[in-house]
């Protein structure tokens, strides 16, 4: 048998191999695709967001069980890594804590509305009337008027009743 047709047989097996296994990764695919057990996650835990102090004392744990013990990480590396991950979750603990603060003074803006007449649009609706009541919704401060809702952040007017 000469070297080109034994490049040819290799050449049809691998591609025979390759396919098989395309198959079976394109079966896996599907299996995965139809499944019905998939987690629905919250906005508010995606990405770092997601993360709480547990999981970077988890990952800096792993890292340090992991490394090559002839070359160990070196303590200044060490150092900054956990100060990275508490200047880290400080942020986001401030991003929280502003949020919610935010929120407190939307709420005491709003309750300021009440029983006074306001004016402003809503989904490109002109909406006026007695303030009634105030609620939150979305993480914003929300204005009823009659039964319709006025965000805080829409109103254009407001005068005494």
């Amino acid at each position: 048998m000469s070297a080109c047709s034994r490049r040819q047989d290799v050449h049809t097996q691998c591609k025979s191999e390759n396919s098989q296994e395309g198959d079976q990764i394109m079966a896996s695919v599907d299996n995965i695709n139809s499944s019905t057990d998939i987690p629905i996650v919250p906005a508010d835990e995606i990405g770092f967001a997601g993360l709480k102090s547990e999981d970077f004392l988890k990952i800096l744990i792993a890292q340090l069980q992991n490394q090559d013990p002839s070359n160990p990480m070196d303590s200044d590396q060490l150092l900054n890594q956990i100060s990275d991950m508490r200047s880290l979750q400080a942020s986001i603990e401030l991003e929280k804590s502003l949020d919610s603060l935010t929120l407190s003074q939307q709420l005491n803006s709003a309750a300021g509305f009440l029983g006074k007449y306001a004016e402003g649009t809503q989904d490109e609706a002109s909406i006026s009337g007695l303030v009634s009541a105030v609620q939150v919704k979305d993480g914003s401060a929300y204005l009823m008027i009659g039964n319709q809702e006025l965000a805080l952040s829409n109103v254009s007017g407001v005068a005494e009743w």
